[in-house]
């Protein structure tokens, strides 16, 4: 995309911590497939009311040098960057658009704060980058005139993919991820809910909670399942799901992201109402259906495929 003796065009400004669970991984591992175009901005301690004027004032000076910034997230993010010189590029990425159900007072406060911060930053912003077409058709929906591209968080297809797993044991395994099951977005109640009544009629099923996984080891974990219960109230696009497919794993899932589309293409997932009842028999139904080729839906989840998108995007503004 670019010559190695030419400056850098484009910025990317985020506020993730790197790590294992930090948020951001996503994002580090396509830099490494850009670094060579791309700088990186890291907005440190960014809830301090100094270190966000600072932030404010350093990026209106270095923005200058750049034809393309990019917030890596909507909220505090979007809104520092729609403040800067160039073309302004926002990715949301789910949490950052919706609204988390039953927040606490504090958590309240600061979710419609980022919220707002996330409004205003779309009406400064030339192209938006979403997760799902579901989640284009609602920003395009509040923001008629804006450029609205999605483009899904890529996984490591080589690494995801079928194992043979030597198991003997009859007991089906349900699988519910979560960083933290107590997070109101994921709705723990709801899929143990769901799980009890599938219990009730399948006693040889067993509720399995990933959290923390060492990543090294979340293949042949997924491996060993047999089906994922996802209840969020809403979601970009779930990893989780795709790293299930890559897997040849079905889920049963609420009906968030574009998992509708998926499920209707397929004879053993489910995109499910909020209901305990409804997402049980799904998971029956899981639980019966003969294996199917899930991995060909994963087909555009490839980094390959995203970085091919998004350099596209690039160049629109770059030309």
């Amino acid at each position: 995309m670019g010559d190695n003796n030419e400056r850098k065009k484009i910025l990317w400004i985020h506020n993730f911590e790197k790590g294992t669970g930090k948020g951001g991984g996503w994002m580090f591992n396509q830099y490494e497939f850009l670094q060579e175009e791309v700088d990186i901005y890291y907005l440190k301690n960014l809830r301090n009311p100094i270190s966000f004027l600072k932030h404010c004032l350093h990026l209106r000076k270095l923005s200058r040098n750049y034809d393309i910034v990019h917030a890596q997230y909507g909220s505090a993010v979007g809104f520092i960057t729609s403040l800067l010189h160039g073309t302004k590029i926002i990715s949301l990425k789910g949490s950052d658009w919706y609204t988390a159900p039953d927040p606490s007072f504090l958590d309240r406060g600061r979710i419609i704060l980022g919220n707002k911060m996330t409004r205003f930053s779309l009406n400064r912003t030339q192209h938006v980058i979403v997760m799902s077409d579901l989640m284009r058709s609602q920003v395009l929906n509040k923001f008629p005139n804006i450029k609205v591209t999605t483009i899904v968080d890529p996984i490591d297809l080589d690494f995801f993919k079928p194992k043979p797993i030597n198991n003997t044991n009859t007991i089906k395994k349900v699988l519910f991820a979560a960083v933290d099951i107590n997070t109101p977005v994921k709705r723990f109640w709801l899929a143990r809910q769901a799980f009890e009544l599938l219990k009730e009629r399948r006693p040889n099923t067993e509720l399995i909670i990933m959290s923390k996984i060492p990543h090294n080891k979340v293949c042949d974990f997924m491996n060993g399942m047999d089906v994922l219960l996802l209840t969020s109230s809403h979601e970009g696009w779930p990893n989780v799901v795709k790293e299930m497919l890559a897997c040849n794993k079905p889920f049963v899932s609420t009906k968030v992201s574009d998992l509708e589309i998926i499920a209707k293409k397929t004879i053993s997932c489910s995109a499910c109402d909020d209901n305990p009842e409804t997402l049980a028999l799904a998971l029956e139904k899981a639980l019966d259906a003969p294996n199917e080729n899930l991995r060909q839906h994963t087909i555009n989840f490839s980094m390959q495929q995203t970085m091919n998108t998004l350099k596209k995007v690039y160049k629109y503004y770059l030309s």
